[in-house]
């Protein structure tokens, strides 16, 4: 019996050191990432994450720059692992909300596509305003953007309002005078 005891403790001990020697998912297996990925990627932009779904792999993200590749809406969603969320991969990345990234990724389809080898960024450990292409463009939120008061549309119907008011005082009081 102390036998048996012995060799279901020599066969754990194995396994548990065999578990701590095998590589582990959250390894990314990928080669060195390029640090200036952003010059090759079919998109790059700059955005801060507002929310994020299957275990953090997906983000919407509040577009605020365009460094390269087509337009895009004020809001996207990046995709940064596959849509099972019991599938995890070696190099899907995750993200965090309120967290402003310097986003290099891949069209895949409609999806705007990242992992953890893409050479995406939190945007405050890079020098933004030094690396700026000198093509990027600026999104703007959807309904105007500058959040300015735009009066432009306003002045001919205010000129005519005004205009239709002094006629109207004018004649108020020409009409007092003639009965005074």
């Amino acid at each position: 019996m102390h036998a048996s005891r012995a060799t279901r403790l020599v066969a754990s001990l194995g396994l548990g050191l065999a578990a701590l020697w095998a590589p582990t998912a959250v390894n990314a297996s990928c080669v060195i990432v390029e640090p200036e990925a952003w010059k090759t990627a079919d998109v790059v932009l700059v955005g801060t994450v507002t929310s994020v779904a299957n275990n953090d792999r997906w983000a919407q993200v509040a577009v605020e720059e365009i460094w390269r590749g087509p337009d895009q809406p004020a809001e996207v969603v990046v995709k940064g692992g596959g849509g099972d969320p019991g599938m995890i991969t070696s190099i899907d990345r995750t993200y965090e909300v309120g967290v402003r990234y310097v986003f290099t990724l891949t069209v895949a389809g409609e999806d705007l596509t990242d992992n953890a080898c893409s050479g995406t960024a939190i945007a405050e450990s890079m020098d933004i305003d030094r690396i700026r292409p000198a093509d990027a463009r600026v999104v703007k939120a959807p309904g105007g953007g500058d959040n300015e008061l735009d009066l432009g549309g306003l002045v001919g119907p205010l000129l005519v309002v005004a205009a239709i008011g002094g006629l109207l005082l004018t004649t108020v009081l020409v009409m007092r005078r003639r009965e005074a």
